[in-house]
């Protein structure tokens, strides 16, 4: 009887042992649950702050005055190719290429050799040629993308003569204006224009590095502009 009732106990022993086992392997495992669900959480929330961020505001206008910048240089800037000729001083005349037009400025820039630049470009009237030679030679023709100063007038008088039909033509929605400044910061007024923007509204302003040629053929290292609301 007393080892049947030591059995006994012993039996009942061992369940609570194995029961209180079990209960905690529960607890643990509840635990990790819990602190796998808790990393789980934080790490999507993580992920939405970095890479969604709701409360992130974006910057329409950014985009806007890349687009204007792209509209208005495109309406200023042409392609211009340009060769030399260089040779001796003489009273005769050079021959050009058929293939480069006819539409060309002729720039003289030194006078011993003689040597004559040359711009070509439809934007240009037809060329005369002054620079004159007893035997020349012909440099490479290259090509180079060039604000043109005659074109800027045309944006310029286009804009101060009906701001709006100009806006539509280059389907533009916001506002702008732009200007031209040299080197050393002095405005050119006869490239630029004015509009103030309404008060409490944000402005947005670049400027771009540009060569631009006249109609002399005169390159001007200049500063533009360009302000978008």
């Amino acid at each position: 009887m007393v080892k049947r009732e030591n059995k006994q106990v012993n039996s009942h022993f061992d369940f609570v042992i194995r029961k209180n086992i079990l209960s905690k392997s529960k607890r643990s495992q509840a635990h990790v649950e819990i602190m796998l669900s808790f990393v789980i959480f934080v790490g999507a929330l993580i992920f939405i702050f970095i890479f969604l961020n709701p409360f992130a505001k974006t910057s329409g206008k950014t985009s806007v005055i890349n687009n204007i910048q792209e509209i208005i240089i495109k309406n200023m800037i042409s392609e211009i190719g340009k060769m030399s000729v260089i040779g001796e001083t003489g009273s005769g005349n050079y021959n050009l290429p058929l293939e480069y037009g006819n539409n060309f400025i002729e720039v003289q820039e030194t006078s011993n050799p003689v040597k004559c630049n040359l711009y070509f470009s439809d934007e240009f009237s037809v060329g005369g040629k002054t620079c004159q030679f007893d035997t020349y030679t012909l440099g490479v023709y290259s090509k180079e993308k060039m604000i043109v100063w005659n074109k800027i007038a045309l944006l310029k008088q286009n804009y101060e003569t009906d701001y709006n039909s100009l806006k539509s033509s280059l389907n533009i929605n916001d506002d702008f204006s732009f200007n031209f400044k040299d080197i050393g910061g002095g405005e050119i007024s006869e490239l630029s224009v004015s509009k103030t923007a309404p008060v409490g509204v944000n402005v947005e302003s670049k400027d771009f590095p540009f060569r631009v040629i006249d109609d002399s053929g005169t390159i001007h290292e200049l500063i533009l502009n360009l302000r978008v609301w």
